[in-house]
């Protein structure tokens, strides 16, 4: 039988706060359902379920502010690389409208999500991960601006509507866009925190859908706009 691997990333000091799941759990194995009803799968699903109950308790008494600031740090990160990777993307009808709402609207939310999917407890409050949305989308948005008024349009073409309008609506819409999109998030963490179980996606997706949506519709109102304004 293959020993463990004692240097495994389990051991690194980041986790050693975090109770570790049973050795026969390490593999999830108490989830595949073709196992349901089996006694040792069930058995296993059992410590399962304690371990993340212990998580989610364990959790309420930390202060997770260090987390918070992670998060913004690095979903501002995010949304500047996938601002400025775009560019790469083209300029044709399916990528300002398809391809760029969903790769932006994924990006602002990426790494509140990965945390979620992990460790969901490591979120003491809904309005905590709708706070991170809001950052994020507001970071997004004034970089963007910062390369369409500096990089993108010539400055002889510059007016001041268009500065109003990217301050304002542009900047909107990416906020409110990763706000739904964290909403969505904030309601899965909930039902995951009820129950004391792990987050799911799919409860999320609707939202994160919508987001990219109502991002697409925006971005093929404006390519219209400019094949038919005179």
């Amino acid at each position: 039988m293959c020993r463990r691997n004692v240097d495994d990333i389990s051991n690194e000091p980041v986790f050693r706060t975090v109770v570790k799941p049973p050795v026969d759990d390490i593999n999830g194995v108490w989830g595949e359902p073709a196992l349901v009803g089996a006694s040792a799968a069930d058995s296993s699903r059992a410590r399962h379920r304690a371990w993340l109950a212990e998580q989610w308790s364990r959790a309420a008494d930390r202060d997770n502010l260090g987390v918070f600031l992670f998060l913004c740090a690095f979903s501002g990160l995010a949304a500047i690389l996938c601002t400025v990777l775009k560019g790469t993307f083209g300029e044709g009808i399916l990528t300002v409208a398809v391809a760029a709402p969903v790769a932006e609207e994924m990006s602002k939310v990426a790494m509140p999500l990965m945390v979620l999917e992990k460790r969901p407890w490591q979120f003491r409050a809904y309005s905590t991960i709708v706070l991170v949305g809001i950052l994020s989308g507001a970071v997004f948005a004034s970089v963007e601006n910062l390369l369409y008024f500096f990089v993108y349009i010539p400055q002889n073409k510059l007016t001041t509507g268009i500065i109003l309008w990217r301050l304002l609506v542009c900047t909107a819409l990416h906020i409110g866009c990763a706000t739904l999109s964290c909403v969505g998030l904030a309601r899965a963490w909930s039902t995951a925190r009820a129950k004391r179980d792990v987050f799911t996606m799919s409860a999320a997706m609707p939202w994160l859908i919508a987001a990219m949506a109502i991002h697409g519709i925006y971005n093929f109102g404006a390519v219209l706009y400019s094949f038919l304004r005179p």
